[in-house]
């Protein structure tokens, strides 16, 4: 009979591969936007309280105050444009491609598995209507009779099933 588990595994473990992937990308850009985040406040920080002395002096505090409120909002525009470019390099692309094709192989291999399986079942059950209604040319009865003690005992089956796939064809 045929097992459709070491498939199913592939599946999954192709999945967790993408999944792990997506995740350590995600986490070592996160780690480098924190890092990044961090440093710039403490430069907009300092810059900014030097910018307002600097024009608290020429202009006075509340146009030094306005100034570098505007002077602000315009960085923060700056990096709201900059953080939504989206691109990713040529080597992460190629490495989610693998890993989605991975997933795709190990998909179309389970629904061939499982196609074998439904004609098996099948041809099974068109030999057992055969034999029910007294003909036997669909299905061998001892093609029968060796699957189902296939079937039941698990022992027997690594013995019995190599002599059950010689006569399929």
């Amino acid at each position: 009979m045929l097992d459709p588990t070491p498939n199913m595994r592939r599946l999954a473990e192709a999945e967790l591969l993408r999944a792990e992937l997506e995740a350590r990308r995600l986490a070592r850009r996160a780690c480098w936007v924190g890092g990044g985040i961090l440093f710039a406040a403490l430069a907009v920080i300092m810059l900014t309280v030097a910018a307002f002395l600097a024009l608290a002096e020429v202009y006075g505090f509340t146009w030094a105050a306005a100034i570098t409120g505007v002077g602000l909002v315009l960085l923060a525009l700056i990096s709201l444009l900059l953080a939504s470019h989206k691109q990713q390099g040529r080597a992460a692309r190629l490495e989610m491609e693998l890993a989605n094709r991975a997933v795709e192989d190990a998909r179309r291999e389970i629904r061939r598995d499982f196609d074998v399986i439904e004609k098996r079942l099948d041809q099974l059950s068109m030999g057992l209507m055969g034999i029910f209604k007294g003909s036997t040319a669909s299905l061998p009865i001892l093609t029968l009779v060796l699957g189902a003690v296939a079937a039941v005992s698990p022992m027997l089956r690594r013995f019995i099933m190599p002599f059950l796939k010689k006569t399929e064809p």
